[in-house]
């Protein structure tokens, strides 16, 4: 069969540019934009100051982006620009804001990175607790947003297909490396074909706004003892407390304990009053409500 007959789900658009200068990675939340920054930065590409693990995404520049701090914003890139000839951002919101952006950047190089917007909606349903229908049509919209930019500013950019890209990564790992005319070892070439997966689980957990943390510290006199907070957001946690299996109950982490204000400068201690018969054997446990795991030291035997 005619190579020309395949469907390999990346196509270039615009004029060659100079390629010694910054790459924006654009598309939705839970879009695939993690893993595209993801591979730049196994790729050697510097992602920011603050862009790590598992969503590689600056939160300096862009929290000056999101408080339009245009002082803010003109001195990161140019921080980053006199340091390094090649680097990239990444922030689903940018799709929001694509002209004004590309004017700070002056004209940068792009990866738009399309995918499947039911599977984005349902990562959002999942992960940000949200309805499928809003966040389907937030997705078309945003999408709608990202082709006229494209067809106004006509920009040198690289169009990837997330699915296509999860099904043959040597592919879209060497088209990257042509698009932007990198020369990554054969280590990193590696390392980023590895990175390239479907569901990874460091993503997963730490994209969830639900993710939370805490400890069920002790059961003393019929009161069940605690901490929970969330991992992302100041909201205070509603803990649902489960004896053997069946939730009897739920409380708020919102108690002050001088030992957690130190450590996280919040209340989020608990304390449920349990009702339990003499001479029973029970198992308690505790999980913040839409968790998917329990608090740790869960379950703890009493009785």
């Amino acid at each position: 069969m005619s190579e020309l007959l395949i469907n390999n789900g990346i196509t270039v658009i615009g004029k060659m540019v100079n390629k010694n200068k910054p790459i924006i990675v654009v598309g939705t939340a839970r879009g695939g934009t993690s893993m595209v920054a993801g591979v730049l930065a196994k790729l050697g590409i510097f992602m920011g100051d603050k862009a790590v693990a598992p969503v590689y995404e600056d939160t300096r520049l862009s929290k000056a982006f999101e408080d339009n701090d245009e002082v803010q914003i003109d001195k990161i890139i140019n921080e980053y620009s006199v340091k390094n000839a090649k680097w990239g951002w990444k922030r689903p919101s940018s799709i929001e804001y694509l002209k004004y952006a590309d004017d700070k950047f002056n004209s940068p190089i792009y990866i738009f990175i399309y995918k499947d917007i039911l599977s984005i909606a349902q990562r959002n349903v999942i992960s940000a607790l949200e309805d499928i229908s809003p966040a389907m049509r937030r997705a078309i919209k945003q999408y709608a947003n990202s082709l006229e930019f494209l067809e106004l500013k006509k920009p040198y950019a690289m169009l990837v297909s997330y699915d296509k890209a999860l099904s043959n990564p040597k592919n879209f790992i060497h088209s990257l490396i042509d698009f932007y005319d990198l020369t990554p070892t054969i280590a990193q070439i590696n390392d980023a074909i590895k990175f390239v997966q479907p569901n990874p689980h460091e993503y997963l957990d730490n994209s969830r706004i639900t993710k939370a943390q805490g400890f069920l510290d002790k059961i003393e006199n019929n009161i069940v003892y605690g901490w929970a907070r969330f991992v992302h957001k100041k909201q205070f946690a509603n803990v649902d407390i489960f004896v053997n299996d069946e939730k009897v109950g739920a409380t708020i982490a919102n108690l002050v304990r001088s030992d957690l204000s130190i450590r996280f400068a919040q209340p989020c201690a608990f304390e449920f009053y349990l009702s339990i018969p003499e001479n029973s054997i029970v198992k308690i446990r505790a999980r913040v409500t839409n968790e998917v795991v329990d608090l740790e030291n869960s379950p703890i035997e009493i009785g």
